[in-house]
């Protein structure tokens, strides 16, 4: 599908008609989406106004904030959401956490059978050796898969090739789920995806109106599992189902706030 080609108005409008929602769910990627990208991943934060967006939305009335990401649950716990106060959903749907949702909540432990962890392992081995003939890649070991980031390549003329041959070499592993994305490919031993994740929060509110940004190939099955009501937003470039566009986590934090005020109007 081709991209979007969205207005600010459209976009407005659309905003304003996800306030007006008896109970919203605003569910959102964190990388490239809420946070811009960093050499190191681990020093990814969100904007300071995507992060005030956020907090406002949270003391808004039928109203819930998730995050939806392949990081791991200790990413997320510890320096997306350390209050306690947001759904999340890390490793690409296979972990998840509703505790923001009360007593009747819980999170899903994640086990890997001796296979899947035989399997992690092999995979881990492969990207080591990527990384060694790649100066300045890097591996990123996760709960259920390692990913190969070329962001940092001393050489980016050589990003294309070394990720195509990283595909090929988890390729030779039967039963590895393969994800290439934005300077990286990223594998998993787990088969859940964050349609499954968003999924498993609309489900779990009962929203009535789903918003969810992402901006990379990975969102784009979260964004097939919202319906004619929800509000899909695509950001920055690439292919996407998502019926409206912004071109960067700046702009997207400007959406919102906007949110916020829509939907605090919005709201008895």
């Amino acid at each position: 599908m081709a991209p979007h080609d969205d207005t600010r108005p459209a976009l407005e409008d659309a905003l304003a008609r996800a306030a007006e929602a008896g109970t919203l769910l605003v569910a959102l990627d964190f990388d490239g989406t809420l946070a811009p990208f960093t050499d190191d991943p681990d020093d990814s934060r969100a904007l300071p106004e995507a992060r005030s967006a956020l907090e406002e939305l949270l003391t808004l009335d039928r109203t819930y904030v998730a995050v939806i990401s392949g990081r791991p649950m200790r990413f997320l716990r510890s320096v997306v959401d350390p209050d306690g106060r947001m759904l999340l959903s890390g490793s690409h749907g296979a972990e998840l956490l509703l505790d923001a949702l009360g007593d009747a909540a819980a999170d899903t432990a994640l086990q890997l059978s001796p296979a899947q962890l035989e399997l992690l392992a092999q995979a881990t081995a492969l990207v080591e050796a990527q990384v060694a003939r790649y100066p300045g890649s890097r591996l990123e070991l996760k709960p259920t898969g390692a990913a190969f980031h070329t962001r940092t390549m001393a050489d980016q003329s050589l990003c294309a090739r070394a990720e195509q041959e990283m595909v090929e070499q988890f390729e030779q592993l039967e039963g590895l789920k393969i994800t290439p994305g934005q300077h990286v490919v990223e594998s998993s031993v787990h088969s859940a995806t964050k349609g499954e994740g968003i999924t498993a929060f609309m489900q779990a509110t009962g929203a009535d109106v789903t918003l969810f940004a992402g901006d990379d190939v990975t969102d784009e099955n979260a964004m097939r599992e919202l319906g004619p009501a929800d509000l899909g937003i695509k950001v920055g470039t690439g292919q996407s189902v998502a019926a409206h566009r912004v071109a960067s986590p700046e702009d997207l934090a400007a959406a919102l706030i906007r949110l916020s005020e829509l939907r605090r109007g919005a709201l008895p």
